[in-house]
């Protein structure tokens, strides 16, 4: 008998950022002058500061092939730096590198209210789109996208249903409470742990890991989970949005399972 699925709404869902991110076949024409006139595209959608950032390594989930961690390529043309298009209030950022689309939602401020992955999706879909256009029209297109990554970053931050380390049972169900065993996590004070699973739906596979944190500005202790899933589909009709919907689903699973009833019912506030 299949066990019921858990309904995963929350009044404070713990998220605190989202991650959309398309890799493809690298465009050597894209030059800084062309980020310029993308970037006055999108200062039209709200995006009016800039910032910029190395690029970030490619990394491609390849099956039966062993974990691919980033790998180092050598180019023919000057590297050119990671541009961040970041909105008016801070809560949304495109980036743009020569191999990658990337778009965030990020919570800035402590009563911003979760719009749904439903709506983010969108956006990070139209502002896709809307540089798939632009790079064509520039003449450096067009993109041959390679891989698709989706991530979710969680906090729980000290006071939130733990005050310690030692704590860490009450919010992860993998973690064993020390007052009843001679647990391996009791008086730790740095933990980092990372795993990972394949998924052969999504011809990838979705990351874990977990570390404590000090979160800026107000530096703030907290406990970061993260679930990136990185894959392409290996039929050519599924489409970027199917693709996607899978991938948080997968975390989603993840998610209910790694965390305790408690904290998500008593913390989190999980709707019936």
């Amino acid at each position: 008998m299949n066990t019921p699925k858990k309904k995963l709404d929350f009044a404070k869902p713990p998220i605190d950022e989202v991650v959309l991110s398309v890799l493809f076949a690298p465009l050597d024409k894209l030059l800084a002058p062309h980020l310029g006139e993308i970037w006055q595209k999108f200062k039209q959608e709200g995006f009016v500061h800039l910032s910029e950032h190395p690029p970030v390594p490619p990394a491609v989930e390849r099956f039966p092939n062993p974990l691919q961690e980033a790998q180092f390529q050598i180019r023919t043309t000057p590297e050119l730096a990671r541009i961040w298009f970041i909105g008016e209030d801070n809560r949304e950022i495109v980036q743009i590198q020569r191999d990658r689309f990337t778009f965030n939602w990020r919570k800035t401020e402590e009563d911003q209210s979760y719009p749904g992955f439903s709506i983010i999706f969108k956006k990070f879909e139209n502002f896709y789109n809307r540089f798939r256009q632009e790079t064509e029209a520039l003449q450096i297109g067009p993109i041959m996208p390679l891989q698709y990554e989706l991530t979710y970053i969680d906090q729980v931050f000290q006071g939130d249903g733990w005050h310690t380390l030692d704590d860490m049972w009450q919010i992860y169900t993998i973690i064993v409470d020390p007052q009843r065993s001679d647990a391996f996590w009791s008086e730790a004070e740095y933990v980092s742990w990372r795993t990972a699973f394949p998924l052969v739906d999504l011809h990838g596979r979705l990351y874990m890991s977990i570390s404590n944190r000090i979160k800026m500005p107000d530096e703030r202790h907290t406990l970061q989970t993260d679930f990136t899933v990185r894959g392409f589909p290996e039929n050519a009709e599924t489409s970027m949005a199917t693709w996607f919907k899978a991938a948080r689903n997968r975390i989603r699973e993840k998610f209910s399972s790694i965390f305790t009833e408690d904290i998500q019912t008593r913390v989190w506030e999980r709707k019936e």
